[in-house]
């Protein structure tokens, strides 16, 4: 079995959203660009940007978001802040 990422995204508009077998997240922030892949070095961080999420079988971005997230173990969590 190829390695993946496990992606949970949290919103107060939309809870708790899981994304399973992610093979590449794109991060484009205001100040920079991130590519992960599965087993990547530990991260945490802020976004002020852009975020993609592609698998096999799913493309998602999100589009001008302002949050956080932690990227350890093929586990990438983020939250969103929204209405600050």
């Amino acid at each position: 079995m190829e390695a993946s990422i496990k992606v949970k995204i949290f919103s107060l508009k939309n809870g708790l959203e899981i994304i399973e077998n992610v093979s590449v997240i794109r991060i484009k922030s205001d100040d920079y660009n991130l590519l992960i892949m599965p087993d990547y070095m530990p991260l945490l961080g802020e976004v002020v940007g852009n975020i993609d999420f592609e698998s096999e079988s799913i493309s998602k971005s999100y589009t001008n978001i302002d949050g956080y997230y932690v990227n350890s173990n093929n586990e990438f969590s983020l939250i969103i802040r929204e209405g600050i």
